[in-house]
């Protein structure tokens, strides 16, 4: 048997595994050609069967929860935690299940980003507008036909953006424009068009500016005072082209070129009697990245990426403390980047796949003592999957060789390990879909360069951090046309994660941090997700979604130890949310609640260092109409409805009640 030429969705978009199960699966007789087929698969489906837990967000899931940016979408999903600094556009990172955002990859279009001087990616960057899903996978899932550095981390947070179709003509325009409290303005803009029958491309540009002078209240004693958050401007242009292309009939090429252009005004810890900063941060991306994948009529299929990378950060501060009155620094990073993967299917049920990648990446800066650190890194998967209908197991094997140098000083220590993980899947009755689940993965992650080199925050005796994740779930879904519970799905895992040497950055402003490791963190955990779609009447849908997360992440290095068993920084015990929207004829409304409890934000568990909990409700009206052929979107939303005032980072006010308004057409 081979296995049939259908490709074509699976190279469109790698991640999704539910394309890359029809690649496994199908198969075709000698003599016999398939057409070429698209196949849809819900969400649901993907989330009731993965083999360790998968969520994700469709664009229409986006617009029904009420979502307003990429933060608050990323809440959304069960064992995530975002720090944010507060504003529209300001900085925002992800760490999942207590493990740092360092932790957890990010995969634009199927090839990861990168930032090799802190290690975490700041999603502020990117505009919900111009994506189609958004997902999350925690460890190794059943999907195996990936570039290495994908499974390199504890957790992946993917996005897809959206894909030009051109069923009814051969360009398609859209244009739009968001406005709000606190001097926001955010027009942007896509342009589609179709080349020639196997080549398209794609043109996404936004503009966004904001003030960020929104007021809060500050606690001083028995004191209380109405203060305005200042220092907080921020401006950024985000732009990217993207080309698709079909150069022979089981092959696609996919480019992109991506810009990113952004000046903020840091605003600087809320301090008793001196709330003031001067800090401010400009920073510039550049990356262009190729994808192409094919089919051979003899099981085996390949991929290949390669991406390169460049970014630009100038920190400036004013201030009498240093010397000639400012301090600037530059940092320079760059990164070359390739991987191939091949993929054979020799019997139905069994894939093997391999992976190699290799990166180089360099940092200069006048801000690290003249020292110019870069890594070589070597990543490879070795990966085996057996699925039937009720059952799927998959292993994978990953190997990874860091070597690390620098010129004009000393460089940190090399590393290398072997990191096995293996999940499984079974469904214990054929009706019910219903499913338990269960995953092991070893992983571990090196010291950024910022970890590494920065003097004052910085050490080449950072060790790289390991961590071992046990997983164990259970998963059901069902659909239906005639019941009024259109669909139903839902999940609960329980969770252990064992993390040596785990690196911990605590924010000494909103670009330096101090580094240090904690010898042995125990993390234990629960995830719940569920999701369900009323249908009330013909024209009448109630979708409601629910998360929750409880996790205990405490360190257990030293029983003599003032915070030994205490909460590590910035995790709450409790998290989640809640949404509810109704879908009519008129007027489509959507209510949502996101909340955390208490954290900490030092190693320290003391009063000083609590930061209370919240609870932050929103609503969204939203309406799309066709009007002369052309296609329009409306959208008002609220958020903090309830004007709480609270922080997720200690001294960093959020904004409490804020207004937004989309206006969109689509041509």
């Amino acid at each position: 048997m081979r296995v049939c030429c259908v490709m074509a969705l699976c190279i469109v978009a790698p991640g999704i595994a539910a394309q890359e199960a029809e690649t496994d699966s199908l198969v075709q007789q000698e003599g016999y050609s398939l057409d070429e087929v698209v196949v849809s698969t819900p969400f649901m489906v993907r989330k009731t069967t993965a083999t360790s837990p998968f969520q994700a967000l469709s664009r229409s899931q986006l617009e029904q929860q009420g979502v307003t940016d990429m933060a608050d979408a990323l809440r959304r999903f069960s064992g995530v935690n975002v720090k944010d600094y507060g504003g529209a556009g300001g900085m925002k990172t992800v760490s999942v299940r207590s493990l740092g955002a360092q932790h957890t990859a990010v995969a634009y279009d199927g090839i990861t980003l990168t930032d090799c001087q802190s290690g975490q990616i700041d999603f502020s960057r990117f505009s919900l507008d111009n994506v189609s899903e958004l997902s999350l996978a925690v460890g190794d899932n059943d999907e195996i036909f990936l570039p290495a550095r994908t499974v390199a981390s504890a957790a992946s947070v993917r996005l897809q953006t959206l894909q030009p179709d051109f069923s009814t003509r051969s360009w398609h325009v859209g244009a739009g424009l968001k406005t709000g409290s606190f001097g926001l303005a955010n027009p942007f803009v896509r342009y589609d068009q179709q080349l020639s029958s196997n080549v398209s491309m794609s043109v996404f540009g936004d503009f966004m500016r904001a003030d960020n002078l929104y007021p809060f209240t500050l606690v001083n004693g028995k004191y209380t005072t109405e203060e305005r958050r200042q220092n907080n401007y921020i401006e950024t242009w985000r732009g990217e082209w993207n080309l698709y292309a079909r150069p022979a009939k089981h092959a696609v090429l996919n480019g992109k070129v991506y810009y990113y252009d952004s000046f903020r005004e840091l605003p600087g810890p809320v301090i008793l009697y001196n709330s003031k900063s001067n800090e401010e941060l400009t920073e510039r991306n550049f990356f262009s990245q190729l994808h192409f994948q094919t089919y051979w009529g003899n099981q085996w299929s390949l991929q290949w990426n390669g991406k390169f990378n460049w970014a630009y950060s100038h920190y400036h501060d004013r201030g009498d403390a240093y010397p000639g009155g400012a301090m600037d620094n530059r940092y320079y990073q760059r990164e070359y980047y390739t991987s191939a993967a091949v993929l054979y299917t020799p019997w139905e049920h069994w894939a093997f796949s391999y992976a190699a990648d290799y990166s180089f990446n360099n940092l200069t800066s006048d801000a690290t003592s003249g020292v110019k650190p870069y890594r070589h890194t070597i990543l490879q998967t070795l990966s085996a999957r057996y699925r039937t209908p009720r059952l799927t197991l998959t292993a994978l094997l990953l190997g990874s060789i860091y070597q690390n140098n620098a010129r004009g000083g000393e460089a940190a220590r090399d590393a290398r390990r072997l990191s096995p993980s293996v999940s499984v899947s079974w469904k214990p009755w054929e009706v019910a879909d219903f499913r338990l689940r269960a995953s092991y993965k070893d992983i571990f992650r090196v010291a950024t360069f910022t970890e590494n080199y920065f003097d004052r925050w910085g050490s080449r005796d950072v060790r790289p951090e390991v961590a071992r994740q046990f997983n164990v779930g259970a998963t059901y879904g069902m659909s239906s046309r005639s019941s009024w519970v259109e669909s139903l799905a839902g999940s609960a895992d329980v969770y252990y994660n064992y993390v040596e040497d785990k690196i911990v950055a605590i924010p000494y402003n909103m670009f330096f941090w101090t580094t240090v490791n904690l010898g042995h963190v125990d993390i234990w955990g629960a995830d719940l997700h569920g999701e369900a779609v009323f249908r009330l009447s013909e024209r009448h849908r109630l979708p409601v979604t629910v998360n929750y997360t409880w996790q205990h992440a405490v360190d257990m290095t030293d029983p003599s130890s003032v915070y030994y068993k205490d909460q590590i920084p910035y995790t709450p015990e409790h998290s989640g949310a809640f949404s509810v929207a109704w879908e009519n004829p008129w007027l489509n409304v959507s209510f949502h609640v996101t909340g955390a409890g208490e954290r900490y934000a030092s190693v320290q568990n003391i009063a000083s260092n609590r930061l209370d909990g919240y609870a932050e409700c929103g609503l969204a009206l939203y309406r799309t109409f066709q009007w002369k052929g052309v296609g329009f979107s409306v959208r008002g939303d609220v958020q903090n409805l309830g004007n709480k005032q609270y922080s997720i980072v200690k001294s960093y006010p959020m904004p409490g009640r804020s207004y937004k308004l989309t206006v969109s057409i689509n041509l």
